[in-house]
């Protein structure tokens, strides 16, 4: 049976003291971190989760597997007025149950910003074993720029160090939505610019990542395509999620540099539009960004991990974006293609992760 433990949280100093899961209950409505702290439920059979698995927001954040552990990394946020999270920092052993690290990926005299104090909008880590030692690679972007810029750690909840703007080819415009990827010895960034989604080659060193003469940018999906994230099932599977006018779709490939199709084999980079996978619902009105996907250790599901947005909650009182996790998991069909469809569904979800 559930066992929800709710804590109300009186003001933002008490929120910083706070090492707790933080999450949403069915059946229970708050406006935020602001107002209610769910501090995890027990499910006797152990075959389910509850969703979401965080609030009250991961807006334009990220979700990885670290050395002992799955992370996740917020954009700058206020989860209360007045207390500014440097890109928070959660873990979680299974996916499903996080908990708040005591810092944040940035300290507050490091964090990278413009000139205008603009905040870090979107996020992507990955890790890449280097010759600098530091393995945990960051990708962002600051609003109001056009650019990707990228930062290292040796932990993966951090802290990063920045290490400036990575320059792409061809002056891309419209630049937003990094992800980063590897795949064997090699290492992908994908970004959306305004023409498309697009897949390039990076390297990495201590001074940052580089872009090689010979390693042009790849166009993966059409402008249609936003928040990609990509996931290599074998050296001849790979699977592209991304948000296409407020649901998730997805495509497949037989190598990470595409060209990714639909189950009718039009290609995503030019007409085709993927195969639906999450929509959105009269509870949540906005689905988005696809952050990662993760096989269980059978085989049989891929779960995926995204923000919805409660419908008539799109901030938080602190006035930034109230997006909450959802995973979803999806089997997998015996052809290669995922079974069935979804919308973002509060309560125990099956099955669960393993």
């Amino acid at each position: 049976m559930k066992n929800n433990i709710l804590k109300h949280i009186t003001g933002a100093l008490c929120l910083a003291a706070v090492a707790a899961t933080m999450s949403g209950c069915a059946g229970m409505d708050g406006d935020g971190i602001d107002t209610v702290v769910w501090e995890g439920s027990t499910n006797p059979d152990n075959t389910g989760f509850h969703n979401p698995v965080w609030e009250p927001s991961l807006d334009g954040g990220t979700i990885f597997k670290g050395a002992s552990s799955y992370v996740a990394i917020s954009s700058t946020t206020q989860w209360a007025a007045g207390l500014t999270y440097y890109c928070p920092v959660l873990t979680s052993n299974n996916l499903t149950t996080w908990n708040k690290s005591t810092a944040d990926a940035f300290t507050e005299a490091n964090v990278p910003t413009g000139a205008d104090g603009a905040r870090l909008s979107s996020l992507t880590v990955d890790f890449a074993r280097t010759y600098s030692g530091n393995k945990y690679w960051l990708f962002y972007t600051i609003e109001g720029q056009n650019a990707i810029c990228c930062a290292s750690s040796s932990s993966p909840q951090g802290v990063y160090t920045p290490l400036g703007t990575v320059e792409l080819k061809n002056d891309p415009q419209g630049l937003a939505h990094p992800f980063f990827f590897v795949q064997s010895k090699n290492y992908y960034l994908c970004y959306t610019t305004s023409d498309g989604v697009y897949l390039q080659k990076v390297g990495l060193s201590k001074n940052g990542a580089t872009v090689g003469s010979a390693n042009d940018p790849v166009k993966i999906a059409s402008s249609a395509f936003k928040e990609v994230a990509i996931y290599v099932n074998s050296s001849d599977d790979v699977y592209l999620f991304g948000t296409v006018d407020g649901e998730i779709r997805y495509a497949r490939a037989a190598a990470a540099t595409g060209p990714y199709l639909d189950r009718q084999g039009a290609d995503i980079a030019q007409s085709g539009r993927g195969e639906a996978l999450i929509s959105a619902n009269e509870a949540y009105s906005t689905v988005s960004n696809p952050m990662r996907a993760f096989l269980n250790s059978e085989g049989t599901h891929l779960y995926l991990c995204y923000n919805a947005q409660k419908a008539g909650q799109p901030t938080m009182a602190s006035g930034f974006a109230r997006k909450p996790v959802f995973v979803q998991p999806f089997a997998m069909g015996e052809d290669g293609w995922l079974e069935g469809t979804a919308t973002p569904r509060e309560g125990w979800t099956t099955p669960t992760f393993e």
